[in-house]
Protein backbone atom coordinates (compact mmCIF):
# COMPACT_ATOMS: atom_id res chain seq x y z
CA UNK A 1 0.00 0.00 0.00
CA UNK A 2 1.36 3.40 -1.33
CA UNK A 3 1.41 6.22 1.56
CA UNK A 4 0.88 10.02 0.94
CA UNK A 5 1.86 11.96 3.90
CA UNK A 6 -0.73 14.54 4.99
CA UNK A 7 -0.03 18.46 5.75
CA UNK A 8 -1.72 20.44 8.11
CA UNK A 9 -3.62 23.31 7.30
CA UNK A 10 -3.82 26.57 9.43
CA UNK A 11 -7.39 25.72 10.28
CA UNK A 12 -5.98 22.16 11.50
CA UNK A 13 -7.44 20.37 8.62
CA UNK A 14 -5.11 17.22 7.77
CA UNK A 15 -5.35 16.89 3.98
CA UNK A 16 -2.99 14.13 1.91
CA UNK A 17 -0.71 15.95 -0.18
CA UNK A 18 -0.83 14.45 -3.29
CA UNK A 19 -4.25 14.89 -5.03
CA UNK A 20 -6.08 13.85 -8.21
CA UNK A 21 -7.31 16.53 -10.11
CA UNK A 22 -10.66 15.52 -12.40
CA UNK A 23 -9.47 18.28 -14.81
CA UNK A 24 -7.13 18.47 -18.11
CA UNK A 25 -6.97 14.43 -19.32
CA UNK A 26 -10.70 14.07 -17.81
CA UNK A 27 -12.37 17.23 -18.07
CA UNK A 28 -15.78 17.48 -18.53
CA UNK A 29 -15.85 13.36 -18.77
CA UNK A 30 -17.25 11.27 -16.75
CA UNK A 31 -14.19 10.75 -14.18
CA UNK A 32 -16.07 7.92 -12.12
CA UNK A 33 -13.43 5.70 -13.88
CA UNK A 34 -9.82 7.17 -12.53
CA UNK A 35 -11.30 7.88 -9.82
CA UNK A 36 -11.77 4.37 -8.47
CA UNK A 37 -8.29 3.62 -10.54
CA UNK A 38 -6.89 6.53 -8.14
CA UNK A 39 -7.96 5.10 -4.87
CA UNK A 40 -8.15 1.21 -5.24
CA UNK A 41 -4.95 1.70 -7.16
CA UNK A 42 -2.94 4.18 -5.43
CA UNK A 43 -4.90 4.91 -2.00
CA UNK A 44 -5.65 8.31 -3.04
CA UNK A 45 -8.69 10.05 -1.20
CA UNK A 46 -7.83 13.64 -1.67
CA UNK A 47 -9.75 14.89 -4.87
CA UNK A 48 -9.70 18.16 -6.85
CA UNK A 49 -12.88 19.43 -8.68
CA UNK A 50 -14.60 22.56 -9.67
CA UNK A 51 -18.24 23.06 -10.92
CA UNK A 52 -16.48 24.48 -14.79
CA UNK A 53 -14.59 20.87 -14.65
CA UNK A 54 -18.72 19.26 -15.46
CA UNK A 55 -17.93 16.14 -14.09
CA UNK A 56 -18.72 16.57 -10.26
CA UNK A 57 -21.60 13.79 -10.56
CA UNK A 58 -19.56 11.41 -11.70
CA UNK A 59 -16.98 12.18 -8.96
CA UNK A 60 -19.83 12.31 -6.42
CA UNK A 61 -21.21 8.66 -7.86
CA UNK A 62 -17.82 7.34 -8.06
CA UNK A 63 -17.30 7.91 -3.85
CA UNK A 64 -20.61 6.17 -3.25
CA UNK A 65 -19.99 3.45 -5.16
CA UNK A 66 -16.46 2.74 -3.33
CA UNK A 67 -18.53 2.88 -0.10
CA UNK A 68 -15.81 5.51 1.35
CA UNK A 69 -16.44 6.71 5.12
CA UNK A 70 -17.02 10.08 4.15
CA UNK A 71 -14.31 11.69 6.65
CA UNK A 72 -11.88 9.87 4.71
CA UNK A 73 -12.15 11.17 1.60
CA UNK A 74 -11.54 15.10 0.61
CA UNK A 75 -13.19 16.77 -1.99
CA UNK A 76 -12.11 20.17 -3.42
CA UNK A 77 -14.20 22.00 -5.12
CA UNK A 78 -14.24 25.74 -6.79
CA UNK A 79 -16.56 28.07 -8.69
CA UNK A 80 -16.80 31.44 -10.25
CA UNK A 81 -20.47 32.51 -8.94
CA UNK A 82 -21.48 35.54 -7.10
CA UNK A 83 -23.45 32.84 -4.78
CA UNK A 84 -21.62 30.18 -3.27
CA UNK A 85 -24.04 29.08 -1.04
CA UNK A 86 -26.04 27.97 -3.94
CA UNK A 87 -22.97 26.62 -5.62
CA UNK A 88 -21.72 24.48 -2.90
CA UNK A 89 -24.88 23.31 -2.07
CA UNK A 90 -25.52 22.02 -4.93
CA UNK A 91 -22.24 20.59 -4.75
CA UNK A 92 -22.98 18.75 -1.51
CA UNK A 93 -25.54 17.01 -2.99
CA UNK A 94 -22.95 15.44 -5.18
CA UNK A 95 -21.00 14.34 -1.40
CA UNK A 96 -18.44 17.05 -2.20
CA UNK A 97 -17.36 18.59 1.31
CA UNK A 98 -14.49 21.54 1.00
CA UNK A 99 -14.57 24.05 -0.92
CA UNK A 100 -12.15 27.01 -2.16
CA UNK A 101 -14.04 29.66 -4.09
CA UNK A 102 -12.52 33.11 -4.97
CA UNK A 103 -15.98 35.15 -4.05
CA UNK A 104 -18.01 36.23 -1.60
CA UNK A 105 -15.75 34.94 1.91
CA UNK A 106 -18.21 36.09 4.38
CA UNK A 107 -20.46 33.96 3.00
CA UNK A 108 -18.00 31.25 2.80
CA UNK A 109 -17.12 32.23 6.31
CA UNK A 110 -20.77 30.87 7.34
CA UNK A 111 -20.80 28.41 5.34
CA UNK A 112 -18.08 26.69 7.23
CA UNK A 113 -19.27 27.88 10.47
CA UNK A 114 -22.82 25.89 9.78
CA UNK A 115 -20.30 23.06 9.27
CA UNK A 116 -21.36 22.41 5.27
CA UNK A 117 -17.42 22.72 4.46
CA UNK A 118 -14.85 21.90 6.65
CA UNK A 119 -11.91 24.18 4.94
CA UNK A 120 -12.64 27.24 2.92
CA UNK A 121 -9.50 28.69 0.79
CA UNK A 122 -9.25 30.49 -2.59
CA UNK A 123 -7.93 29.98 -6.25
CA UNK A 124 -5.65 32.07 -8.71
CA UNK A 125 -5.69 34.84 -5.68
CA UNK A 126 -3.37 37.48 -6.33
CA UNK A 127 -1.45 39.32 -3.81
CA UNK A 128 -3.41 42.48 -3.59
CA UNK A 129 -6.97 40.00 -3.68
CA UNK A 130 -5.48 38.43 -0.66
CA UNK A 131 -4.79 41.54 0.94
CA UNK A 132 -8.36 43.03 -0.05
CA UNK A 133 -10.11 39.47 2.10
CA UNK A 134 -7.88 39.47 5.06
CA UNK A 135 -8.80 43.20 5.47
CA UNK A 136 -12.42 42.38 5.82
CA UNK A 137 -12.03 38.10 6.84
CA UNK A 138 -12.56 36.94 10.60
CA UNK A 139 -11.25 33.18 8.54
CA UNK A 140 -7.97 33.21 6.96
CA UNK A 141 -7.92 31.32 3.82
CA UNK A 142 -6.20 27.82 4.48
CA UNK A 143 -4.90 27.49 0.61
CA UNK A 144 -4.53 29.55 -2.58
CA UNK A 145 -4.71 26.82 -5.72
CA UNK A 146 -1.71 28.27 -8.29
CA UNK A 147 -0.30 27.57 -11.31
CA UNK A 148 3.06 26.82 -10.51
CA UNK A 149 5.90 25.41 -12.74
CA UNK A 150 9.44 26.67 -13.90
CA UNK A 151 7.76 28.51 -16.96
CA UNK A 152 5.94 30.33 -14.00
CA UNK A 153 7.45 30.88 -11.05
CA UNK A 154 9.43 34.14 -10.99
CA UNK A 155 5.70 35.45 -11.46
CA UNK A 156 4.56 33.20 -8.65
CA UNK A 157 7.11 33.32 -6.59
CA UNK A 158 5.74 36.75 -4.54
CA UNK A 159 2.63 34.77 -3.76
CA UNK A 160 3.87 31.71 -2.49
CA UNK A 161 6.10 33.91 -0.35
CA UNK A 162 3.27 36.18 0.79
CA UNK A 163 1.19 32.95 1.61
CA UNK A 164 3.85 31.57 3.33
CA UNK A 165 4.24 34.31 5.79
CA UNK A 166 0.22 34.27 6.71
CA UNK A 167 0.48 30.34 7.03
CA UNK A 168 -1.88 29.76 3.63
CA UNK A 169 -1.09 26.69 1.90
CA UNK A 170 -0.17 26.96 -1.94
CA UNK A 171 -1.96 24.04 -3.99
CA UNK A 172 -0.65 23.68 -6.87
CA UNK A 173 -1.61 22.76 -10.14
CA UNK A 174 -0.03 22.00 -13.87
CA UNK A 175 3.51 21.12 -12.44
CA UNK A 176 4.35 19.08 -15.23
CA UNK A 177 3.40 22.31 -17.82
CA UNK A 178 7.18 22.01 -19.26
CA UNK A 179 6.99 18.79 -20.17
CA UNK A 180 3.34 18.25 -21.41
CA UNK A 181 2.67 21.84 -22.66
CA UNK A 182 5.73 23.45 -23.46
CA UNK A 183 7.99 20.40 -24.65
CA UNK A 184 11.88 21.13 -25.46
CA UNK A 185 12.23 24.37 -23.47
CA UNK A 186 15.22 25.35 -21.93
CA UNK A 187 13.74 23.60 -18.38
CA UNK A 188 14.18 19.92 -20.16
CA UNK A 189 17.69 19.77 -20.27
CA UNK A 190 17.94 20.77 -16.86
CA UNK A 191 15.20 18.66 -15.24
CA UNK A 192 16.75 14.92 -17.28
CA UNK A 193 20.28 15.83 -15.66
CA UNK A 194 18.65 15.87 -12.40
CA UNK A 195 16.64 13.06 -12.76
CA UNK A 196 19.43 11.07 -13.93
CA UNK A 197 21.34 12.23 -10.56
CA UNK A 198 18.56 11.25 -8.35
CA UNK A 199 17.94 7.87 -10.35
CA UNK A 200 14.11 9.68 -10.69
CA UNK A 201 11.60 10.10 -13.73
CA UNK A 202 11.09 14.10 -14.79
CA UNK A 203 7.90 14.17 -13.76
CA UNK A 204 9.02 13.11 -10.10
CA UNK A 205 11.55 15.66 -10.40
CA UNK A 206 8.92 18.22 -11.35
CA UNK A 207 7.05 17.51 -8.53
CA UNK A 208 9.16 17.35 -5.98
CA UNK A 209 10.51 20.90 -7.12
CA UNK A 210 7.03 21.92 -7.03
CA UNK A 211 6.51 20.73 -3.20
CA UNK A 212 9.81 22.39 -2.45
CA UNK A 213 9.56 25.88 -3.29
CA UNK A 214 6.37 26.04 -2.29
CA UNK A 215 7.11 25.19 1.22
CA UNK A 216 5.63 21.57 0.90
CA UNK A 217 2.38 22.51 -0.77
CA UNK A 218 -0.40 20.44 -1.82
CA UNK A 219 0.31 19.48 -5.25
CA UNK A 220 -2.70 18.26 -8.29
CA UNK A 221 -1.83 15.63 -10.12
CA UNK A 222 -3.84 13.97 -13.17
CA UNK A 223 -2.83 10.56 -14.81
CA UNK A 224 -5.22 7.56 -16.69
CA UNK A 225 -2.21 5.42 -15.65
CA UNK A 226 -1.78 3.84 -12.45
CA UNK A 227 2.37 3.84 -13.22
CA UNK A 228 2.37 7.08 -13.60
CA UNK A 229 0.65 8.10 -10.54
CA UNK A 230 1.80 5.24 -8.35
CA UNK A 231 5.70 6.88 -9.77
CA UNK A 232 4.30 10.00 -8.52
CA UNK A 233 3.14 9.16 -5.41
CA UNK A 234 6.95 7.49 -4.63
CA UNK A 235 8.69 10.81 -5.17
CA UNK A 236 7.21 11.62 -1.52
CA UNK A 237 7.96 8.78 -0.23
CA UNK A 238 11.06 6.88 -1.45
CA UNK A 239 13.22 10.17 -3.52
CA UNK A 240 15.14 12.27 -1.58
CA UNK A 241 14.37 16.30 -1.66
CA UNK A 242 16.79 18.04 -4.85
CA UNK A 243 19.42 20.06 -3.43
CA UNK A 244 19.24 23.93 -3.25
CA UNK A 245 21.97 24.16 -6.32
CA UNK A 246 19.18 21.83 -8.47
CA UNK A 247 16.47 23.41 -7.13
CA UNK A 248 18.31 26.49 -7.98
CA UNK A 249 19.31 25.41 -11.90
CA UNK A 250 15.46 24.57 -12.71
CA UNK A 251 14.71 28.06 -11.76
CA UNK A 252 17.53 29.96 -13.64
CA UNK A 253 16.16 27.43 -16.53
CA UNK A 254 12.73 28.60 -16.11
CA UNK A 255 13.79 32.10 -16.56
CA UNK A 256 14.31 31.84 -19.97
CA UNK A 257 10.96 31.15 -20.96
CA UNK A 258 8.08 32.54 -19.44
CA UNK A 259 4.81 30.29 -20.58
CA UNK A 260 1.39 30.49 -18.58
CA UNK A 261 -1.36 27.84 -19.31
CA UNK A 262 -3.66 29.51 -17.95
CA UNK A 263 -4.81 32.96 -16.90
CA UNK A 264 -2.99 35.93 -16.27
CA UNK A 265 -4.38 36.44 -12.59
CA UNK A 266 -0.59 36.35 -10.92
CA UNK A 267 -0.24 40.06 -12.80
CA UNK A 268 -1.05 42.68 -10.27
CA UNK A 269 -0.44 45.82 -12.22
Amino acid sequence: MLHIKKNMLNDGLLLPMLAYGTATAIFQQDCGRWVKMAYLESDMAHFDCAECYGNEDSLGKAVKELGLPREEVIVVTKCNTPDPRKALERSLVKYVQETGLGKAWKMMEELRNEGKARSIGVSNYRVSDLEETLNSTKVIPSSNQIEVHPYVYDKAKPIIEWCHNKGITIACYTTLASIIYFPRGPVDVVVKRIAEELDATEDQVLMKWAYQVTYGGIIVTTSCKKESLQGQIRAFSDMKDLSHVQIQAIIDAGKGMHQRVYEHYMDDE
